[in-house]
């Protein structure tokens, strides 16, 4: 497991886009701050403290506890690319804390929510086998009576020497 964390897809309407800075997600305040719901804010703060902590804690289940039961995990790291169920996420996760992977930093660069849902995008640096990686989180999150709750997370890890470097915006004058 060389991607850890947080990510899913599409939450629907009513959702601002991303702020865009050269063609990147803003990692400003204004970015982070974009869901107006405070309390939401908060606790996608707490999820990804969270989810860091017990990752380097070697804690596989106080990072699963964070996932709906019948949450998602998206990865290109896993055979089939979805983990479903917090019971697989748990032995999942369990793979990375077991080889001593390590996430290095962890930041929020835009929240957005709606109606007890939110989506949380973060970039974050990890340190696998000795190896340094990056990665992108999408972690989509629903309120629960236990509290905010992961339903899908998404983790991606570009590959530089075949990423795209550059976007060629189209003239739209």
């Amino acid at each position: 497991m060389k991607t850890p964390l947080l990510l899913c897809l599409v939450l629907g309407a009513g959702m601002a886009p991303a702020q865009q800075i050269g063609g990147q997600a803003a990692g400003t305040e204004d970015a982070a701050a974009s869901c107006p719901n405070p309390a939401a804010r908060s606790a996608a703060q707490q999820i990804v403290d969270k989810w860091k902590e017990g990752y380097n804690s070697g804690d596989a289940a106080r990072v699963a506890s964070l996932y709906t039961e019948d949450a998602y995990y998206l990865t290109q790291h896993y055979v089939t690319g979805i983990v479903q169920g917090r019971a697989r996420i748990q032995a999942y996760v369990q793979r990375g804390v077991d080889a001593h992977y390590r996430i290095d930093s962890l930041q929020i660069l835009f929240t957005g929510c709606v109606e007890g849902l939110m989506y949380v995008i973060a970039r974050y640096q990890a340190t696998n086998a000795g190896q340094k990686a990056i990665g992108v989180n999408l972690v989509v999150a629903k309120r629960t009576a236990q509290g905010w709750r992961i339903a899908a997370h998404e983790a991606a890890v570009p590959d530089p020497a075949t990423a795209v470097q550059h976007l060629d915006l189209p003239d739209t004058r």
